[in-house]
């Protein structure tokens, strides 16, 4: 409730002309944004530029944000539009799929990281190298109804009533669409899966 208060103060500010409130927006949100971001159109230079599209659309249309919903909700709705809208343009480039970016600049954890263990051996951490990209690939299939509540919900932890409010919908739709991902999921990697 805080942070809501904070969000909203920030956003007065930004109506007042202040761009410290857009300082204060970028370093409570920049990081979830960006990792929500990242692992919708898995390119990290794209991630970057979409969260800076994200939060420049949030200075200019300060004016229109009405508080019935959280800023935050707001800003991942922004977010999730210009995630639709880019992979729209870029259909046929293919993304970024690399192991080595780093998806918390806090803890400096990379995703090889959660991969490599001294127990495994080369063959095993190749195999698990080619299950991750093969996970990451059937997600970038799913369509932006399907792949938004997943990456918003299941990858990046956010509540089902969270996504029910930046998807303007109900919960249950949101339980929907994400048993559909789940099960569209579970059919392209069992296939893949059997042909190994």
């Amino acid at each position: 409730m805080e942070s809501m208060d904070l969000d909203i103060r920030s956003i007065e500010k930004i109506r007042q002309g202040e761009e410290a409130g857009l300082k204060e927006l970028m370093s409570r949100h920049r990081e979830p944004l960006f990792r929500f971001i990242y692992r919708y159109v898995h390119n990290e230079a794209d991630a970057t530029e979409l969260t800076e599209e994200t939060f420049f659309r949030v200075y200019q249309n300060a004016d229109r944000f009405r508080p019935k919903a959280k800023v935050s909700t707001w800003m991942f709705s922004i977010a999730g539009n210009l995630c639709r809208d880019y992979l729209r343009k870029n259909k046929k480039r293919k993304g970024d799929l690399s192991l080595d970016a780093k998806i918390d600049e806090t803890s400096g954890v990379q995703r090889g990281d959660t991969l490599a263990s001294d127990a495994r051996n080369p063959e095993e951490t190749t195999r698990s190298n080619e299950s991750l990209k093969a996970i990451e690939a059937a997600i970038q299939t799913l369509p932006h109804k399907l792949r938004f509540p997943f990456i918003f919900c299941i990858l990046e932890g956010n509540s089902y009533d969270a996504c029910a409010e930046v998807l303007k919908t109900n919960r249950k739709t949101v339980e929907t669409r994400i048993y559909r991902a789940r099960k569209q999921l579970r059919e392209a990697l069992s296939e893949l899966f059997q042909e190994v």
